[in-house]
């Protein structure tokens, strides 16, 4: 098969448009569709520090390739990667030597935070400590780990100088999302997913998605095609998650409906543009103990800190 564009080999055909396309124009499509999702939402400006959450996996390790890329026609803003270690054992080692590499690959300033050294515990002594699911604990793993990286990240963020904070979700993660606060009831969360950074605390940055309306397939074939390493085996904890169950509805029926997350996450944009006048939560206010943003007296990471130290100095 020829390439749509050019008439060269294709490498890659979009299964939800059937565009063919060969190498040159798959890295031109998907840096394209980078900076349309950025300009669109206004994600960034022109002199951002920006800094990228780098797990060592492959969005991650993409969006920083193609953030390079982007970011050479724009010399006033910078990059920097922050890369966290939750510690994980037999895990976590590999996406950080892969974080590292490919941030030093790219020439782009990195650092290292970790949950040992900001909280006192891995998230290995946090499972531990806490106990059994369904048992002694009510949550999966990725739900405390999601509070402490979310926490971690923003002060790392803020200690680095950033201007804003870039993740790698990609589109399926982005309609997952969407539907697990659908199941939950939780419209207040679900309208609050407003893709364009906003400043909605003084202690929070504000954050962006720039792979939102990118597939996961394809952020795979730009790896491969541009010989990116990145960690290939899933987290240990994360047979814990429910988000799980959603992640493989949405890619069994895409086989048949190749459109169905764009339709969920267009869907999405829609249902903010009717809401945008509503008041979608809480009035953010100081956390009692380290001053961040929460809707309560203490923040959740805070909460899950004392919550860990109670149940240690009870064993």
């Amino acid at each position: 098969m020829k390439c749509t564009l050019c008439g060269e080999q294709t490498v890659y055909v979009r299964q939800y448009d059937k565009l063919a396309l060969c190498i040159r124009h798959f890295n031109e499509q998907m840096r394209k569709r980078v900076q349309k999702t950025i300009t669109r939402y206004k994600m960034l400006g022109r002199k951002d520090r920006i800094a990228i959450g780098v797990s060592g996996g492959k969005d991650s390790i993409a969006l920083l390739d193609i953030m390079s890329r982007i970011e050479k026609d724009f010399p006033e803003s910078n990059l920097v990667a922050i890369i966290i270690d939750e510690g994980i054992e037999n895990y976590r080692d590999e996406g950080l030597h892969f974080a590292k590499m490919n941030a030093k690959r790219l020439n782009i300033e990195h650092h290292v935070f970790s949950f040992k050294h900001d909280f006192g515990y891995d998230l290995d002594n946090i499972i531990e400590i806490l106990g059994e699911r369904g048992k002694d604990r009510e949550y999966g793993a990725c739900s405390y780990c999601g509070i402490l990286r979310r926490k971690i990240l923003n002060k790392a963020a803020k200690e680095v100088g950033a201007d804003v904070l870039l993740t790698g979700h990609n589109l399926e993660d982005e309609a997952e999302t969407v539907l697990l606060n659908i199941i939950r009831g939780d419209i207040q969360r679900l309208v609050r997913l407003d893709p364009k950074p906003r400043k909605i605390h003084h202690s929070l940055v504000p954050r962006a998605k720039p792979f939102r309306t990118t597939p996961q397939a394809e952020i795979v074939m730009y790896c491969y095609l541009n010989d990116l390493e990145y960690q290939e085996i899933p987290c240990p904890y994360a047979v814990e998650a429910y988000r799980g169950d959603v992640r493989d509805f949405i890619f069994k029926t895409q086989e048949k409906q190749p459109m169905l997350s764009f339709n969920i996450v267009r869907g999405l944009d829609k249902l903010l543009k009717l809401v945008n006048d509503i008041p979608t939560s809480k009035k953010m206010q100081d956390c009692t103990k380290c001053g961040e943003a929460t809707a309560s007296d203490l923040c959740r990471g805070c909460w899950l800190k004392d919550k860990v130290q109670s149940i240690k100095e009870l064993k």
